[in-house]
């Protein structure tokens, strides 16, 4: 189809065997700046820091719930590309105190110039569909962080609703993860690219 652009809309990188001394005094650091406070979760990654600067957007999560107790931790960013450079003080920082830095999953955005109404979309794998609000999403909302988890929306609606821009024509956006099964050395990402074909989703155009 022509017209169709691809970008990643977001990236999950993880920061291995941070010390919890930096990470402690890296926290209080950061939270001033932006003027956040650090959650606790009872799931998942265990402290939380999210930061929305309306064009920019950073979630730091530290130390694994059900981890053993260690003085080293997993620190986990989750972050828009262009929001890389934009935050770039701080990541440098996290870096410089990190065993490894490793990919752990991004969204891949493909923008249609048609109507979500006139766009069919199947999964040829017999993952389900379901519908909230106009979005379709194929597989369960368990799975939203799996390799092939895919949602379809109105992207040009949710634009103009949250007044961030407005676009001519149409766009609709099909968002799909990409999640390797082992995760990987952020310096070698691109000698692994994604393997969409066991994925497997169609769309065209109707009336």
């Amino acid at each position: 189809m022509k017209g169709v652009t691809v970008s990643i809309d977001r990236i999950v990188i993880d920061f291995t065997d941070v010390y919890w001394d930096f990470f402690n005094e890296f926290h209080k650091r950061i939270c001033h700046y932006y003027g956040v406070r650090m959650t606790v979760g009872e799931r998942g990654f265990q402290y939380r820091i999210r930061i929305n600067t309306g064009e920019h957007f950073l979630h730091i999560s530290y130390k694994l719930v059900f981890a053993p107790k260690t003085r080293k931790n997993t620190l986990r960013i989750e972050v828009y590309p262009k929001s890389l450079v934009y935050f770039r003080h701080w990541l440098e920082q996290i870096r410089e105190y990190a065993d490894q830095v490793l990919f752990v999953r991004c969204d891949v955005a493909f923008d249609i110039p048609v109507r979500i109404s006139d766009l069919f979309t199947m999964s040829t794998k017999g993952r389900k569909l379901r519908l909230f609000k106009g979005t379709r999403y194929y597989n369960g909302k368990h799975q939203r962080q799996e390799d092939g988890y895919c949602r379809v929306y109105d992207k040009k609606r949710q634009l103009l609703e949250t007044g961030r821009q407005k676009i001519r024509g149409e766009r609709t956006r099909m968002e799909i993860v990409y999640a390797p099964k082992e995760k990987i050395p952020l310096a070698t990402l691109v000698q692994y690219p994604p393997q969409w074909n066991q994925h497997r989703h169609s769309d065209g155009t109707g009336g």
